[in-house]
This record gives structure tokens, sequence and C-alpha cells, in this order.
């Protein structure tokens, strides 16, 4: 059988579809293969807010059947990725100025707890693996393509060791959300040297067990992105919108 050809690059749809699993089975696997593609998708910008996706695109660009890519939307609706409209379907949600705000009242009430419960929490092991990130992040000021995933890398870690799976579970949810604000704020040096030197400190805290310092420094660190992303939306600059 000849392979199947690779897709067109559209708007709206995945650009990269993903080898199908030999060992998945069944449109539940599927379905969370499909999400995970089109989640990442977002976060990329390969698919911008605003778009409106339709299942025949996405079937296709994923190089599955329309069952699992129903799936996926409808999971995607519920966590508020994607918003389902009258007339028009299924439309990559776009966050306004206070949907910014409100997601980030969110993540001020969360993030610090996160911090303080990692300081308590995690084992000598976990905050080795922190330092180690930090190290690599540092390595990495100037390149934004290593330093987002990094940053991602470093928050779920400090996640992973609060040992505490309802908040590590919230701020997921939040987190699923962050793609819907455009691009990621490392993309401007300014930035993500002030972020690093507050994870640095966010870090010593946690590795002193210092847990006030730990949900202080988190909290000026959710607040300064605040700051800054708002800064962004009101003075959007093409070189900062990837």
């Amino acid at each position: 059988m000849a392979p199947a050809k690779r897709p067109k690059e559209k708007a709206g749809v995945v650009s990269s579809p993903p080898s199908r699993p030999s060992g998945l089975a069944g449109n539940q696997s599927l379905a969370e293969l499909a999400c995970d593609e089109i989640r990442r998708a977002i976060r990329e910008n390969r698919i911008s807010a605003g778009s409106h996706l339709t299942e025949v695109a996405l079937a296709e660009s994923l190089n599955m059947s329309r069952t699992p890519v129903r799936e996926a939307m409808r999971r995607l609706q519920s966590e508020g990725l994607l918003l389902n409209q009258p007339f028009r379907g299924a439309v990559v949600m776009r966050l306004h100025p206070e949907d910014v705000r409100q997601l980030y009242f969110v993540r001020m009430l969360l993030e610090p707890a996160a911090a303080r419960l990692c300081a308590e929490n995690a084992s000598a092991a976990e905050i080795a693996g922190l330092k180690e990130l930090l190290a690599r992040e540092k390595a990495s000021l100037g390149n934004a393509s290593a330093l987002i995933p990094l940053n991602r890398q470093l928050h779920q870690a400090i996640l992973d060791g609060t040992h505490n799976q309802f908040l590590i579970r919230s701020i997921a949810a939040v987190h699923g959300l962050i793609p819907l604000m455009g691009g990621s704020n490392f993309t401007d040096g300014r930035y993500a040297r002030r972020a690093h030197a507050q994870h640095r400190r966010m870090i010593a805290a946690i590795s002193r067990r210092d847990t006030v310092e730990a949900e202080d420094v988190a909290r000026l660190h959710v607040a300064d992105s605040l700051a800054f992303r708002l800064d962004r939306l009101d003075d959007p600059k093409p070189d900062k919108a990837s």
C-alpha cells in the first residue's frame, strides 16, 4: 500500500500529523492522542486563537477517522480550549484582557501554594532535579525556543514536588489555557532574565525548606508575568507573536 500523502498546511489544522502508534486500540486512546496533538498545535501557534476547526480537516491532518477527533474536540471544549459557536462550530477560544486577568487571578491563588508545598514536601532528588533545570535555563538565556519548554518543565517539576494530586490537576487545567494568550513572554529577553532570577530565588527557598519565601517569590513571579502579558496585549510586537 502506498504511504499516505502528507497533508498540505492549512489554517486551523494540525500541519504535522503524528504517526499512529501500533499498540493503540480503540477510539479512546486515539482520542487522547488527538487531544495531545491539537493542544500542541495551539501551544506552538500552528493553530491560532479564533481559528475555526472542523472534524473533517482535523481528521485528515491527523491521519485519523472522525470518531476519535470528535471525542477529542468534545474534551477540548470541556477544558475551555475550544468554544462551540452556533452556526459556526468549534472555534479556538480567544482570550481578551479581562479573561487574562481572571486566569491569572486563579494562578495567583494556586501557584504560590504549589511553591509552598514543594518546599515542604519535595524529596532531595526532586530538589536536585529543579537545580538541574535551573542550570539548563541559565545556559539557554537568549534562546527562546529552548527556554519555553524548559520553563514548562521547571514549573511542572515544582508541581510534582508538592505531592498533592488535587493541586496538580487544578493547576494543569489552568496551564492548559495559557497557549490561548498568544506567544510566550520568554520571547522577550528582558522578561526571560527577570523570570530566571525569580526562578533562582524560588528554588533556593525550596532548597532551604523556606515555605514563606517560596510562596512570596511565586506570587511575585505570577504578578510579574501578568503585568508583562498585559503590556504585550496593549502594545503587541510582530516579533513576539509566535
